[in-house]
């Protein structure tokens, strides 16, 4: 903002570094003895009557100090803060913790999503990978009743999808028959190159006249959009938000249960940032009024071969560290993009 002079950045930055600490309003007299010696605390308070015409600060009451507006902090986020790095401890625990993991991606994201809670003290989102950028290793059918059959798909890089397919009623001998069909036709593909052979198998003179061969076809196509449909998000660290100091008021804990049960919503947002360069910050509102009006988002996408394939979010009280989560998400994306590169 040009209208901000050196003087009240200054301000802004001691009042927000005061309020991340601590979680109250913020006076004139703290902020010259702590962080501006050199200025009075008249000083600071002209400064900060300013920046409250400016809708960067409130009072909470007459007798009270000031908090940042979410206008504040995007001021602060924009033209004021300076970016942590990451402390090597945590690059080598993070590093470590997710290079030596079982070979399961899923797995491997769940413990990600528990170190991003961990290291922030904020709860931790990651949607899974979407399975068409994998390979293709291997699918079965089983049985459950004369309409419904389990797809359980495993690609290459060991994420697992079970889902429920409806359709003829067919003996497990058969389902056998179909499933070999497409695991000997289709390994080595990608996700992606399976769904398109398939379309144009399904049209092709041999699935016409094959039974079997068109049968494996139409139930391998059934299967593909079943697990493409809905992407898998885990969260992490609920406790830790619904335990911050922020939420004493009941109704305000009762918005932000319901903001995290309601995962469509939080797949939009996060879906926003997936096509976004380096890591976002969503304040408040941009959320998507979801119930988290004071709280605030940190999220970047992951990548595989340089194409977007997820996402993760730090979501927590707006007056979060933004210093420390930013480079934090940041680490995490690059850790995870490195991983999946191969896969």
């Amino acid at each position: 903002m040009n209208e901000l002079t050196d003087r009240d950045k200054s301000i802004l930055n001691a009042i927000i570094r005061e309020y991340v600490e601590t979680g109250e309003p913020v006076g004139s007299r703290i902020i010259s003895r702590k962080y501006l010696c050199s200025l009075s605390p008249a000083t600071i308070r002209n400064g900060m009557a300013d920046l409250e015409e400016m809708g960067l600060l409130y009072q909470p009451h007459v007798s009270a100090g000031r908090i940042p507006t979410p206008e504040g902090f995007r001021c602060y986020l924009n033209d004021i803060m300076e970016v942590k790095n990451l402390p090597r401890l945590e690059k080598t625990m993070i590093t470590r913790q997710i290079s030596h993991g079982t070979g399961d991606i899923k797995d491997t994201l769940r413990k990600a999503s528990v170190l991003l809670s961990k290291i922030s003290q904020n709860a931790s989102i990651i949607i899974l990978p979407r399975i068409d950028t994998f390979f293709f290793k291997r699918i079965d059918f089983v049985r459950l009743d004369e309409d419904r059959i389990t797809v359980i798909l495993v690609s290459r890089a060991g994420m697992v999808y079970n889902h429920i397919v409806h359709g003829e009623d067919l003996p497990q001998k058969k389902l056998d028959q179909y499933a070999n069909y497409l695991n000997e036709t289709y390994k080595d593909l990608t996700i992606h190159e399976m769904r398109d052979t398939l379309v144009r198998e399904m049209s092709s003179e041999k699935a016409r006249f094959d039974t079997i061969v068109g049968q494996a076809l139409d139930l391998g196509m059934a299967a593909l959009k079943a697990v493409e449909e809905v992407p898998d998000i885990v969260i992490q660290g609920k406790e830790t938000v619904f335990n911050k100091p922020d939420l004493a008021d009941l109704d305000r804990l009762r918005d932000i249960v319901n903001a995290f049960e309601d995962k469509g919503r939080i797949l939009r947002i996060l879906n926003r940032v997936l096509e976004m360069p380096g890591v976002s910050v969503l304040l408040g509102e941009e959320m998507e009024h979801i119930g988290m009006d004071n709280f605030s988002m940190v999220a970047s996408g992951y990548s595989r071969r340089n194409i977007p394939v997820g996402s993760l979010g730090v979501i927590g009280p707006i007056r979060m560290d933004y210093s420390r989560v930013i480079p934090l998400v940041g680490y995490m994306s690059h850790i995870l993009s490195e991983l999946l590169e191969d896969m």
